[in-house]
This record gives C-alpha cells, sequence and structure tokens, in this order.
C-alpha cells in the first residue's frame, strides 16, 4: 500500500525541471484557510505564492455549534471538471502552456495533478488542495498534467 502514495511523483519522473511543491500544507487550524496563488507578472510569466486568510466564528447555523466563516466573495458560476488519465501529458512533453480562461478557484476533488509555471515551479496538487488561478491572458499561464491512475476532478468557482 506504501508504495501506491509514490506513484504520483513516479508518474511525473522527466516532466518537470524544478523540485514538484506539494499544494497548500495539511490545514490543522479551522480558522486559517492557506491556499496557492498562480499569478502573472508584468512580463507575462506566471508564478506561485501561497496566501492564506483568518476566518472569524460564527453562529451559521443555529442550532449547531458556530463553525469559522469568512473569505470568498461572489461567484459568477460554479462547474465541476473531469480529467482523463494521462491529460496534458502532451502539453509537457512539447511545453504548451496556457492560461486560465477567466479569474477563478479550483479545488481538487479526487485524483492528483500537477500545475507547473512559466518560471520553472511546480505544485502537486491531491484532494482538498486549492488554487486560485489568476493568470488570465496576455500571461503565457500554465501547464497541467493529470497524475492519476484513472480520472481526477476538480470544482472551478469562477469570479
Amino acid at each position: 500500500m506504501r508504495k501506491l502514495m509514490y506513484l504520483p511523483l513516479l508518474a511525473l519522473a522527466g516532466c518537470a525541471t524544478a523540485p514538484i511543491a506539494t499544494g497548500a500544507p495539511v490545514l490543522k487550524d479551522p480558522s486559517v484557510v492557506t491556499w496557492t496563488r498562480l499569478y502573472c507578472t508584468a512580463d507575462n510569466e506566471s508564478h506561485f505564492e501561497t496566501k492564506s486568510f483568518a476566518l472569524d466564528k460564527v453562529n451559521f447555523a443555529p442550532p449547531a455549534s458556530p463553525i469559522f466563516i469568512g473569505g470568498g466573495g461572489s461567484a459568477r458560476k460554479i462547474v465541476f471538471g473531469g480529467f482523463e488519465e494521462n491529460w496534458g501529458a502532451a502539453d509537457v512533453q512539447s511545453g504548451k502552456t496556457h492560461p486560465t480562461p477567466v479569474t477563478q478557484w479550483i479545488t481538487l476533488l479526487s485524483g492528483s495533478m500537477v500545475i507547473s509555471t512559466t518560471d520553472g515551479q511546480s505544485r502537486l496538487l491531491r484532494p482538498g488542495d486549492i488554487m486560485r488561478l489568476e493568470d488570465a491572458a496576455p500571461c503565457r499561464g500554465h501547464i497541467t498534467r493529470n497524475l492519476a491512475p484513472g480520472a481526477t476532478f476538480l470544482q472551478f468557482v469562477q469570479d
């Protein structure tokens, strides 16, 4: 069983030139949400940074106990995406990048993916990881590859 945990990293061998960082760290504090921001600079290159925001304890759904709520903002559209096994492998091989079609949040629901920026960084996304995609055109964008031995599913929340 332990060997199966390393299959996504083995599948990635030879696909990235820089070390692969995992997505957001394991969330242990319910009052803080951490995510990865994928953004573009004025030279149209894409980069990662780790961000977080605090949540306030709110009586959200009485009579249930209060929970931590915050962040977010308005959403224009929520969609789900299914990625076939090896989706994006040809793009990795050719170096073909793409920008996000709109600024959006993604949450990995199942499977695993690697996303690489034009500055050579890569992040491994696992279930529960959250990323904000802000690398819309004219940014050169990023490359994404499904590493799962089957389908990977994402939730997209578009601004």
